[in-house]
């Protein structure tokens, strides 16, 4: 994997010193087109049926995260949603108008985890914006 040096002040501590660090470098976006072509090499599938499955998929997530669900990806790892919420000195003062900042959390399994135990790391040149 490639990664850049960039070098960031402290903004907890703006009279630090700043420092440098690495940061990853991606490469471009991957499809859901490109990714059902590559899965129907591997099966007996067309790459529309794995796009139509991918596709009802992705549809169905939030359904069953809005309703609470954890959904296990096999050895992918476990979807879930999570929030933060306002502090209140009384349990009966908290209320669903405290809950904020709901995002989505991917905690891959250690299978998966597991896959990224060789990789190595390749500094690139840091571009800048």
């Amino acid at each position: 994997m490639y990664y850049s040096v960039v070098k960031r002040a402290n903004p907890i501590n703006k009279e630090a010193i700043p420092l440098y660090y690495a940061q990853p470098v991606w490469g471009s976006e991957i499809s859901i087109r490109t990714i059902s072509n590559q899965i129907s090499k591997y099966s007996t599938l067309t790459p529309t049926d794995i796009m139509a499955v991918l596709e009802s998929f992705i549809d169905m997530l939030p359904m069953w995260l809005k309703e609470g669900h954890t959904i296990r990806l096999g050895n992918f790892g476990i979807l879930r949603l999570t929030f933060k919420s306002k502090g209140k000195e009384k349990e009966d003062d908290v209320s669903g108008n405290d809950i904020n900042h709901v995002r989505t959390v991917l905690r891959g399994s250690s299978e998966f985890k597991n896959e990224f135990s060789d990789l190595s790391f390749e500094k690139v040149a840091t571009t800048t914006a």
